[in-house]
This record gives C-alpha cells, structure tokens and sequence, in this order.
C-alpha cells in the first residue's frame, strides 16, 4: 500500500524527512564520495589500514559537502550533535572495513539500473531495468558493488544498526540484496558469490548475508552465512520468484494494508489515505 501511495498517488510531504532518513541519505553519499575520493587519489577505492587515515579525512570533507541535501534534524539545536554521532558511527566502519582485508574492490559505488529518464533525485543511469520474467522489470540503485580479479562480485546493501541474516530473507521478505545479485549478473557480466546488508552502526558491525562458499573468494562474515553454491542459487531464484509475485498482486489490484509494518520503524505510514481497518 505504501508503495501505490508514493509512487501513484504522490501526495506532496508536509513534514521533513524524520532524522534517520536523513542520516541514511548523509551517510550513504558521504561514503559514496569518500571511497570515489580515494580511489581519486590512490588508485584503489578499497580501505586498509594505510589508507585509514586518508578516508577519515575525506569522509569529514564528504559530510561537510553533502548535509545541505540531506540535512539532519528540523531543531538546529541537535543538528550539530546527531553529525558528530554520524560521524564517529562512520569512521568506526572505515576502521572495521580496514581491518577486514577484503581481496575485493569496490567498482561501482550507488549503482543505478532501470533509470533512464532519472530516478527520484533526477540522477539518469545507463544501465537497463532487469528483467524478471513476464514482462517485469526491475530498477533500483545499488550501494557498493565489490568486484574480484576473476570477475566474482559480492553486493552491499547499507543498512542503520541490524542486518538481516540470508536465512530469512524470503520469510521476511528481504529481497533486495537477492536481487541486486542477479541485476548485477545480468547487467555487469559479472558472477555474484555474495550479497550482504551492511550495518552501519550498532555494537555489530559485521555484514549478513550469503556468501558461496565455492565462489573461491574468502572474505569475512558471519560463518552461518557461507553456503553451498546450490543453496545460494536456489535463494536467487526463489527472491526473483517472490518478486515477480508480488508485482503480479499490484498488476492486479490485490494491494493488501499491512498497518503494522508499513512504515519505518512499524506502523502505518499513510493513516489518514489508508483508513485501513485497525
């Protein structure tokens, strides 16, 4: 329902964005410009320990740069706090992606696909809208995109503080990693072994998902989520399966109220449109 509010009906915002959208939109493009930044400067976009210190240093300058555009509280009173804690969230990141000495590079950072006309902040992409059978089309923008040597590819998704592990992804509904897999497949030629939510803050940093443990490429992760290369095939196919569903459903009509889950954090994000029943 959320959906056919805000991409049929498109009724103009009263409010600002709430505070962790805002921080999710600061966040991402600050990373976006720090790791392009760096790659900029050293050649390679992937973080260690000797190119830390730099990426600190480029990520203060992103948030500084991006803020306007996203900015961060209505109250000017906590603006100033919620960028410190943004940033401090950040740079420990820089830190754990530094230590994890992944052998990939990141070669697409906010990697839109299915945009041609411009997506909602007007940014145009060249790549195509992925087909998903039965004349359904997928766009979205992918957040980091890690290639390696062999052309194997693991995508990042960025998340707040939780990460939702591979294992219930189709029970809860968790496509969107599953399918940036296969959209980069198709899209980059490339072969995905491994999609991961990445939080970025929280006590646990590290990212959940799936990787093929036969994909030959050794990275860290949570060790439940290295699967065999049949079981990570076979959850490709059933999120593209579920996908398909439901924009079969909306194709039809069949918009079902979920009051309870429909907005950010729970909850139903359009009330007085819906008036579904309680």
């Amino acid at each position: 329902m959320s959906w056919f509010v805000q991409r049929m009906l498109r009724p103009n915002a009263f409010d600002p964005d709430p505070e962790p959208l805002a921080r999710g939109g600061l966040a991402h493009a600050a990373l976006r410009d720090t790791l392009e930044g760096l790659r900029r400067e050293t050649g390679m976009a992937r973080l260690t320990p000797a190119s830390l210190g730099r990426a600190r240093e480029l990520l203060a300058r992103a948030l500084a740069e991006n803020e306007a555009d996203h900015p961060l509280s209505v109250a000017p009173e906590r603006r100033s706090a919620v960028r410190r804690r943004l940033q401090a969230d950040l740079e420990r990141y820089l830190e754990h992606a530094a230590s994890a000495a992944s052998p990939l590079e990141p070669s697409a950072l906010e990697l839109g696909f299915g945009f041609a006309e411009g997506d909602e902040r007007g940014e145009p992409s060249s790549l195509p809208a992925l087909q998903l059978g039965g004349g359904m089309k997928l766009r979205g923008r992918i957040d980091r995109v890690d290639v390696g040597d062999g052309g194997e590819a693991v995508v990042y998704d960025y998340k707040g503080a939780r990460a939702p592990a591979g294992a219930r992804w189709i029970k809860d509904g968790n496509l969107q990693v599953a399918l940036y897999m296969r959209a980069v497949e198709e899209l980059l030629d490339v072969r995905a072994i491994g999609g991961f939510y990445q939080p970025l803050s929280g006590e646990d940093l590290r990212a959940r998902g799936v990787l093929d443990g036969e994909g030959g490429v050794a990275i860290d992760c949570v060790r439940a989520d290295i699967r065999e290369h049949a079981e990570v095939r076979e959850l490709l196919a059933e999120a593209v399966a579920a996908a398909r569903e439901v924009a079969e459903q909306a194709g039809r009509g069949e918009l079902e109220a979920r009051p309870q889950t429909c907005a950010f954090r729970g909850g139903c994000m359009y009330p007085t449109i819906c008036r579904c029943e309680r």
